[in-house]
């Protein structure tokens, strides 16, 4: 019985890697939705890999994980993970001592607002085509308790949270290289929200970190985002509060 079930879950993957592949494949001909990237030249399936399989010794040990740290997050803790829900360079650098401050440094805000849309862009052929459940949202005997507030909809895998995380961090590190280790930790602290709030399992975030790293790596190497990327490194590192 195990056997086939594991076969199933095999057969389901290989299904949705081709289906995947070939999603982003068509999604890279709508170039005018694009604004740097050609996503037939990133494998958004290959990044990812697949979740743990459900009710496997792995999901169950990640369902247990998000219940733990959910069940015992502090006031103060919550309160910082609920402003972590929004996706903007603002909420992201309120975890680090930075002169940042928001609806200033326009270009800098604008930037970095521009390379997420593109992120979010290249997730959608992924959200589309996979189901997996967010923790407060699975039955069990014993429910997460979701943060207040609105709750995320669709699919749990890879999270985007991870990713725009991970895509700040290491543009932020391009500019400013001796903030490397303060913008890691911020990355940990802001991902560990998404557990905490009972939103995503470590495998979303992981899997979420490896896209975000990618698209940024790509951005990096893109001569027109170079061009821009390097205008803007003055008012970033001003932004940072770095000489």
């Amino acid at each position: 019985m195990l056997r086939a079930s594991t076969l199933r879950h095999s057969l389901a993957g290989a299904a949705l890697l081709l289906t995947l592949s070939l999603a982003g494949a068509a999604q890279a001909q709508q170039r005018p939705y694009l604004l740097w990237l050609d996503g037939a030249h990133l494998d958004i399936a290959k990044i990812i890999g697949l979740p743990p399989a459900p009710n496997s010794p792995e999901a169950k040990a990640e369902f247990e994980e998000v219940l733990k740290l959910s069940s015992e997050r502090t006031p103060e803790r919550e309160k910082q993970a609920i402003a972590d829900q929004r996706q903007a360079l603002v909420n992201f650098l309120s975890g680090i001592d930075t002169k940042y401050v928001d609806n200033t440094h326009r270009e800098a805000r604008l930037l970095f607002r521009e390379a997420q849309v593109e992120l979010s862009i290249l997730l959608k052929s992924v959200h589309r085509l996979t189901s997996r459940q967010r923790p407060f949202s699975v039955w069990n005997k014993v429910r997460v308790k979701p943060c207040p507030g609105a709750r995320p909809d669709g699919t749990s895998f890879p999270s985007a949270h991870a990713a725009t995380a991970a895509l700040y961090a290491d543009l932020l590190k391009a500019a400013a290289p001796e903030m490397g280790d303060q913008l890691e930790e911020r990355v940990k602290s802001y991902d560990e929200s998404r557990l905490i709030c009972g939103f995503h399992y470590r495998s979303d975030l992981v899997a979420g970190d490896k896209v975000g790293r990618a698209v940024a790596k790509a951005l990096l190497a893109d001569k027109a985002f170079q061009v821009r990327f390097k205008e803007t490194v003055p008012e970033i590192r001003t932004a940072l509060g770095v000489k």
